[in-house]
């Protein structure tokens, strides 16, 4: 599931997934533009302490993200990727006693992702080394936390928010080597996580937003072959985590407080596989799936029942030429996620829900111009059935911009 810098920086964060050509040329740059859509129906979805109230029922969300990405080659097998994004993201409701309508906001330019990727001692062996610049937002206040609750849910697969970690770095080294038919490679890497982590504690079900996060070791492996004239890659990863502490607070102030608690999430563990066939009359049809799995945690020392998840994906993206230059992309996409019974929050629930983009990708000399549009729909439920399902509908466009110089 790693994309080309690209995709990561620009196109994931809208929701398309069409492949890219490898960069050939020494330096390249995108921009990025989405706007996405969503909206609850059977009244609204309901929320408890949210922007200051008992109980609301949440209407909609409505988010705006600008990414912008950079690459460069260093020279002796180095790359150098940058990436960032600007986001205002805005959630309605209606206060579930009084009926009056509301909103909250949540808006602000994301941390600024650093990577250096490339050849380290001999070949078949790759490192990379990455920092996080503090450039994201790490102090929210009550309305701007109950806007990121619903921007972050998993179920709705919205683009990223301007929320932030703190100073954060990642370590990592990769080995690969032919075994047979198959290209085979083995990946561990130490992540030293930021100060500030609320988007890690929502998705994970714990209730504090001021989430000191401990560091988290990974530990991967792929492996690629043609079968035929079709390529399979597959993947394994396992993430394993030290300890996180809980501090009180919702807007991350409280850093000098003594811990709540002490959380210890369980590890994490991601299987992907993907198989491009060798279409004719098509530039690329990729078939793709992942199941994630995650172990249930521990509050100081004691499992918390129901705070296990599996979350799976997969869908099809295709390219067909119609004329030199300019294709046309296609994709379709299905996920189900079991949710978490920890939480009745909108970033735990359980969902099933389908998707489909079609859009241009067309070359302007040295610029490509990928203009889409992604609708989806699907079911919101909860792991323990204690509140009735809701259907939602979403829409997004966007516009994504690649120069190669």
């Amino acid at each position: 599931m790693r994309r080309a810098w690209v995709l990561a920086g620009l196109v994931a964060v809208s929701g398309v997934a069409t492949a890219q050509s490898r960069l050939v040329t020494r330096h390249a740059a995108g921009l990025g533009a989405a706007v996405d859509v969503v909206r609850f129906g059977g009244g609204g979805v309901e929320q408890f302490g949210f922007a200051g109230r008992d109980s609301v029922r949440v209407r909609g969300a409505t988010q705006l993200t600008l990414p912008v990405a950079v690459a460069s080659s260093l020279g002796a097998g180095w790359r150098l990727d940058v990436t960032a994004l600007h986001a205002i993201g805005r959630v309605t409701f209606d206060d579930a006693r009084t009926g009056v309508a509301g909103d909250v906001t949540l808006r602000g330019t994301s941390d600024v992702r650093v990577r250096a990727t490339g050849r380290f001692l001999v070949d078949g062996l790759v490192a990379t080394v990455g920092v996080n610049a503090p450039t994201g937002r790490t102090n929210l206040g009550d309305g701007e936390y109950s806007a990121l609750r619903v921007l972050v849910a998993p179920a709705l697969a919205l683009g990223s928010t301007p929320v932030g970690t703190g100073p954060s770095g990642i370590l990592g080294l990769v080995a690969s080597r032919l075994a047979g038919p198959w290209t085979v490679a083995l990946g561990g890497s130490f992540e030293h996580r930021g100060r500030y982590q609320p988007v890690a504690a929502l998705t994970a079900g714990t209730e504090a937003a001021d989430f000191r996060p401990g560091s988290v070791m990974r530990t991967s492996m792929a492996a690629e072959r043609l079968v035929g004239v079709h390529r399979l890659n597959l993947g394994l990863a396992a993430d394993v985590f030290r300890a996180d502490r809980l501090r009180g607070g919702t807007d991350g102030a409280g850093a000098g407080a003594a811990p709540l608690a002490t959380v210890q999430l369980g590890p994490v563990l991601t299987a992907d596989a993907q198989l491009q066939l060798g279409a004719s009359r098509w530039r690329e049809v990729v078939l793709y799936s992942s199941a994630l799995w995650r172990a249930r945690y521990a509050r100081d020392g004691i499992t918390v029942g129901g705070s296990s998840g599996r979350y799976v994906e997969g869908g099809v993206r295709a390219a067909r030429p119609v004329r030199p230059g300019t294709d046309v992309v296609f994709g379709a996409a299905a996920r189900v996620h079991s949710g978490l019974a920890t939480d009745v929050g909108l970033a735990t629930r359980a969902v099933r829900a389908g998707e489909m983009t079609v859009g241009l990708r067309s070359g302007l000399g040295p610029v490509v111009v990928q203009p889409y549009l992604r609708g989806q729909a699907g079911v919101l439920g909860t792991r323990a059935g204690v509140l009735p399902s809701r259907a939602f509908r979403g829409f997004t466009s966007g516009l994504v911009l690649q120069g190669r110089f």
